[in-house]
Formats: structure tokens, sequence, C-alpha cells
């Protein structure tokens, strides 16, 4: 089955070593697998591929968190994301699609670093959101999503700034990411970015996710309130980093 989706055992290793990472990651956050996983495993893998299978990822682990998180969530909020998600979604699936490697590689750093500096001292707002503000981020979340399996930055910032309960911020992006996977599926696999060794990789590392999200979630029982968001600050730079510095080394040869 290895050979079936063209991976050296090195890279095997190090593209489960990628999701069990972001899969922790989002576990302790409830944001970040895509943030991390999609530029990690993309230094070994096609960055199409990537999303593709990272897409199946979290729709096929997210429908749990659904179940899970749904009563503590903004539904209101998640609605009016999802309904603008869905009107960027083929934009950034084009951009995919069409775009080099290296180009998109280098897209992803940039992304990463621009939820950090969104997420790094968020303000808070004095006011709630227009529905008009909630599905633009959801357009710009759909872009995002598209391009790189990353609804994360938009939304992330959307809810930061609007809703002070950490926990129902957290179990809101943890329905909200499943959502617009399932919203966004059926666009990859038209534009034909989801072939078969993306849907075995995204089957196959559905465990490895279990797995560090059960970990994740842990930790944030255990530690989250003193480490909440330094810790998943600090990792998703170095995420950007090893990604820009993937796409210097390509574009540079």
């Amino acid at each position: 089955m290895l050979t079936e989706i063209d991976l050296t055992p090195a890279a095997w290793a190090a593209a489960i070593g990628a999701i069990l990472f972001a899969a922790i990651l989002r576990g302790f956050t409830g944001f970040g697998f895509a943030l991390a996983a999609v530029p990690l495993a993309s230094l070994v893998l096609p960055p199409s591929r990537t999303v593709a299978a990272i897409l199946v990822m979290q729709l096929g682990i997210g429908l749990r968190d659904c179940i899970m998180e749904w009563r503590q969530s903004d539904r209101p909020g998640i609605a009016r994301l999802a309904a603008g998600a869905l009107l960027g979604l083929p934009i950034g699936v084009a951009a995919l699609a069409y775009s080099p490697a290296p180009i998109v590689r280098a897209v992803l750093g940039v992304m990463v670093l621009a939820a950090v500096a969104l997420t790094w001292k968020p303000r808070l707002a004095t006011h709630r959101p227009t529905a008009a503000t909630t599905i633009a981020t959801g357009f710009v979340s759909g872009i995002f999503h598209g391009l790189a399996a990353m609804a994360g930055p938009p939304a992330v910032a959307y809810f930061l700034a609007f809703e002070r309960r950490l926990p129902v911020m957290r179990s809101s992006l943890m329905v909200y990411f499943p959502i617009v996977s399932l919203l966004g599926l059926p666009m990859v696999w038209t534009a034909g970015l989801l072939d078969a060794p993306a849907l075995i990789l995204g089957i196959l590392g559905m465990p490895v996710m279990i797995a560090g999200g059960w970990l994740g979630t842990w930790a944030f029982k255990r530690f989250g309130t003193r480490s909440y968001r330094p810790l998943a600050l600090v990792a998703l730079l170095l995420t950007a980093a090893a990604s820009l510095a993937r796409a210097a080394f390509e574009l540079g040869k």
C-alpha cells in the first residue's frame, strides 16, 4: 500500500509525524491541524495531495467533534461563516489546482505567519459582529480552505475578537472545520485533486489524528489555561519557517 501512495519509508514516517504533531496541537487548542499538517506534510508530498488528504481526515474525524461540541458552540455564527465559506471555496480550489508546488508552499508559509500575526495579540471587540462581517470572514476562510485546507486563520481571528468564553470558541472551531471540509471535499474531487493516493493517505492518517487529538485534549484539560496560546503560536511559527525554507530552496534551483 505504501507504494500506491508513492512514499518512501522515510517520507511516510515524516508525513505521519506531521499528522501526529498537528493532531496534538488541534486537540490542545481546537484549531491548528491544517495550519501545521499541510505545510509540514507538504515538505515530502505534493501540496495538492496533502490538502486533499487533510480534508478527508478533517471530515472523518470532525463528524465526531460536531456531535460532542455542538451544544456548546456558537451555532448562528457557524452557520453564517459556512455560508460565506461556500462562496470562497471554489476560488481557493482553483488556485490550488493551477499553481506550481513551490508557490503553494510559499503561500502556505505566509498564511501560517498571517494566522500567528492575527492571533498574537487579539483585540476583543466591544460589539457583536454583524451578519455581513461574519459572512465576509467565512468567505476569506473558504478561500484559505480551498487552497490549503486552512479555514482556521480568519475563523480563529473572528472568534478571538468576538467570543470571550474560551470553551465556546474552542467548541465552535471544532464544529466549523468539519462543516467547511464537507463543503470543500466535492469541489476538490471535481477539480481532480482527490485521487486514490490522497484518499488512502487520508484514511490511514485518521487513527494517528485520533490518537494525537486525544493527547492534545488531555493536555488542554491539564495545562490549557496556563499555556494555551504561547505553545500554539510558537509551534505555528516553526511550521511556517519550515514551509518557507522549502519553498525558497525549490525556487532557488
